[in-house]
């Protein structure tokens, strides 16, 4: 189920959104700290990731190879081929806002999308185990992307991208897998559970929060001046959710996936990695803010999306299972 935080957050970012572009308008001084703000606060963001990864899951993640080839082909060849069409098609005019979409696309979500496949009544275990490799898969892939789909578009620097990785995702990572260490170690592994398991999702929401509101604030004249074509990324994104919905349903009833895989797969194709996104633009692009508000789009419209996705994978169980010959759980799951 969905915790109160959890139900607040794209409330909680929208407020942070609208609350920006108004101080902005107030105080356009407050420009001169957005991005120092936004560059220490992403790291933090980072962190409160890294904490709920549980990269002791690897080796799991090979115990149901066809389903994580599957999985793995979905999340890093056919939706980012998906993402790139769907780009050249409504924003090769505006190529700031292409690659911010393209960003935000090629990165499946390491966290949010286990929330929504436990609502769904889908396999969580199998998920856990996806989680890690999906992490790192994509830090591997996410030179290979910009550079297949957008390194023309708004060229940047190795070098840069080599720090951004460092700072915004070893860094972090390190310093979060140092903290889980020391709390198993003094605390045990039923105390780390039981006491800490909201804690990345509380780091998450206040962090991305803070992000979006220097964002939107330190740029407001950009983005006002931008509402247009900003305003057009809503529809690849969309027809995105929609694709991606129907052609997991597709290849889930093609293979005779198990329910659970099906949910599975559905919520990891659908869920993005948007913090991942936002730090790779801050560290890659931090003075081409439509790059990053392009992104936060994506976000403010994906927790709908899931929670209707879930809505409609429920509804459908009982039919999905009698296709595949499986017995289902007629229990129903509320949230």
């Amino acid at each position: 189920m969905l915790t109160k935080l959890e139900k607040s957050q794209p409330f909680i970012l929208i407020a942070a959104m609208f609350v920006g572009l108004l101080m902005g308008v107030i105080l356009p001084s407050i420009s001169q700290i957005s991005n120092p703000v936004v560059y220490y606060t992403l790291i933090g963001l980072m962190v409160g990731i890294a904490l709920g990864t549980p990269f002791q899951k690897v080796a799991d993640s090979f115990k149901n190879i066809r389903f994580f080839a599957l999985a793995w082909g979905m999340n890093f060849i056919v939706i980012p081929f998906i993402g790139f069409v769907l780009a050249l098609i409504f924003l090769n005019s505006t190529p700031l806002i292409f690659v911010g979409f393209i960003l935000y696309v090629v990165n499946p979500c390491t966290d949010w999308f286990l929330v929504f496949t436990a609502m769904a009544k889908g396999d969580v275990p199998l998920g856990l185990a996806l989680l890690p490799t999906n992490l790192i898969i994509q830090i591997i892939m996410i030179p290979v992307f910009l550079w297949a789909f957008a390194g023309t578009i708004v060229p940047f620097q190795i070098s840069a991208l080599v720090e951004t990785v460092l700072v915004f995702i070893i860094i972090p990572f390190a310093l979060a897998i140092i903290s889980n260490r020391i709390v198993m170690r003094t605390k045990g592994a039923e105390w780390k559970e039981k006491r800490m398991a909201q804690v990345p999702m509380i780091i998450q929401t206040v962090t991305l929060s803070i992000v979006v509101f220097f964002m939107f604030a330190g740029q407001t004249e950009t983005i006002i001046n931008n509402a247009g074509p900003l305003a057009i990324v809503l529809v690849p994104v969309i027809i995105f959710f929609v694709l991606s919905y129907v052609i997991i349903q597709v290849v889930s009833r093609k293979l005779r996936l198990k329910y659970g895989e099906c949910a599975l797969l559905t919520c990891t194709s659908i869920a993005r990695n948007s913090p991942i996104a936002l730090a790779i633009a801050f560290g890659l692009f931090p003075n081409e803010p439509l790059i990053q508000v392009a992104i936060i789009i994506g976000v403010l419209i994906e927790l709908p999306v899931l929670v209707y996705v879930v809505r409609r994978l429920n509804h459908g169980r009982l039919e999905y299972c009698k296709m595949v010959g499986e017995q289902a759980d007629h229990s129903r799951k509320m949230f």
